[in-house]
């Protein structure tokens, strides 16, 4: 222990570890009965609702990112071998990445639980809990949807759709594609007003839904890194806790990592579960030799293609509608301050291509080295370029024409390379701890007791849609799974 650090010790009978889209979800429902001492630990900032930052609040995504006391500031990833490494955004505080991301509000689909392969995660076993999760204020009274989830959907009125939203909305009926006012009706491919995690125009993250109504019944420690989580003959005994000048011993017979795709990994490397050459080599005693662990790590690819409007939108959303074709998404974006600008964003959302999260030291304030080989298959660079030549064809149409000064050149020469050298990503990080090759299908890691992963990190595919919904959903299923199994530290 460094010098200067004290030693506290305190218990717990379960350590949920990560406030964000997963954590806050699984630390109010295993406290829910009130029977469990439940100790919900956060390395960024907690604060209440009511507090939220207003950058937070509105539906300016830019503003959101910016905040940069929600998010590890100097997180870096490599997309390509063709980029230099870049910050990689990944939300830190309570709501996690849902409190400063885009929002949106789309159900993994059929095809994405098909793909998983897992009889107990197939389509019929998590639409319940899609429905039970939400509280679409648009379609809660139709045949699968909720009415009375923790979760707001909404949908933004026509009226304040921006220009780019309208022109998309336009363009794609024109040139064929089918129309659907559901986002999350089943076979809703085609254009259809886009689904959000929020009410009446204010962003609702997982700190809002999930984590408020259960503050009476839990504790929450914010400021609070994971160093390691703590092992006695295989079994969970605790987490080593780094805040505020001192480390900090939690006695905890289970722990439940709900850190996310790129820190989920991180701890259980530092808790000597991984890769045995890995860790010999930073000197980590291996607890469960996993080589699964921080790989397969999966991202969307994507594009942005830049346009000048011929005037400002001032009042209107960027985002009204989401256009999907096949494996591909295109989302308008329409910026309100600034220069008269928007774009089309054109994202790859079932890739093949995966990377991985790798530990630089065992140090807990060294950022894991992300390395997301991004469109590195042949088949992803041959969807995604379809999908950017499809994009350039939408904003050729007359509606796009009507409201763009100036449009994007069309790439020449070698589209590949191009693809490899332009794309970025949405920060979707998923799949270092999939079920399978990490945990099993309840979230348990193989070869410890009590020890749980419940986030985005044990997706065992990507899923063809923002993952917000999809991991509150995972979250809900594993909760229920984790409290059955809970021993009692007291």
């Amino acid at each position: 222990m460094p010098a200067g650090d004290r030693a506290v010790q305190r218990t717990a009978d379960v350590v949920v570890v990560g406030a964000g889209a997963a954590g806050a979800v699984v630390a109010a429902r295993l406290s829910a009965s009130g029977s469990a001492d439940v100790l919900l630990v956060e390395a960024g900032p907690d604060y209440r609702s009511a507090d939220t930052p207003k950058a937070v609040r509105g539906t300016d995504v830019g503003r959101a990112l910016a905040v940069r006391s929600l998010r590890w500031p100097t997180l870096m990833a490599r997309l390509t071998d063709e980029q230099p490494p870049r910050p990689y955004v990944c939300g830190r505080g309570v709501g996690g990445s849902s409190a400063i991301n885009g929002q949106l509000a789309v159900r993994g689909t059929r095809e994405d639980f098909d793909a998983w392969g897992l009889a107990s995660w197939s389509w019929p076993a998590v639409l319940p809990a899609f429905v039970g999760l939400e509280r679409d204020l648009d379609f809660g009274d139709r045949p699968g949807h909720g009415a009375s989830g923790p979760v707001p959907v909404s949908r933004t009125p026509a009226d304040r759709w921006g220009p780019v939203s309208g022109a998309l909305h336009a363009a794609a009926l024109d040139l064929g594609h089918p129309e659907h006012p559901d986002l999350n009706a089943e076979g809703s491919t085609g254009i259809s007003p886009s689904a959000w995690h929020r009410r009446d125009g204010v962003r609702a993250s997982s700190n809002d839904s999930y984590l408020e109504p259960a503050r009476d019944r839990l504790r929450v420690a914010g400021g609070h890194a994971v160093a390691r989580v703590l092992f006695s003959a295989g079994r969970v005994c605790g987490v080593e806790l780094v805040g505020e000048g001192r480390r900090e011993v939690v006695s905890a017979p289970a722990v439940v990592l709900c850190a996310g795709a790129v820190y989920s990994p991180a701890i259980l490397l530092r808790s000597g579960i991984g890769p045995e050459a890995d860790l010999g080599a930073l000197g980590i005693e291996v607890v469960s030799p996993l080589p699964g662990v921080g790989a397969g790590l999966s991202d969307h690819p994507a594009i942005l293609l830049d346009v000048r409007l011929a005037a400002h939108s001032p009042g209107s959303e960027s985002g009204a509608c989401l256009l999907r074709m096949g494996s591909s998404q295109f989302l308008p974006m329409d910026r309100t301050v600034g220069p008269a600008s928007g774009g089309l964003m054109v994202s790859l959302m079932r890739p093949s291509s995966t990377g991985s999260v790798r530990l630089r030291g065992t140090d807990p304030a060294d950022d894991p080295a992300l390395d997301l080989r991004l469109l590195t298959e042949p088949e992803d660079l041959d969807r995604l370029g379809e999908a950017v030549r499809h994009a350039f064809e939408l904003l050729g149409h007359p509606a796009f024409r009507a409201v763009v000064a100036e449009r994007p050149e069309r790439p020449g020469g070698d589209l590949a390379r191009w693809l490899r050298e332009n794309c970025r990503t949405l920060y979707h990080a998923s799949g270092t701890c999939r079920m399978g090759d990490v945990v099993d299908e309840e979230g348990r890691v193989l070869g410890v007791d009590g020890l749980w992963v419940a986030d985005a990190s044990v997706l065992p595919a990507p899923c063809g849609v923002p993952p917000y919904l999809t991991t509150v959903m995972v979250a809900e299923r594993l909760a229920a799974a984790i409290r059955d199994r809970l021993p009692r530290a007291r």
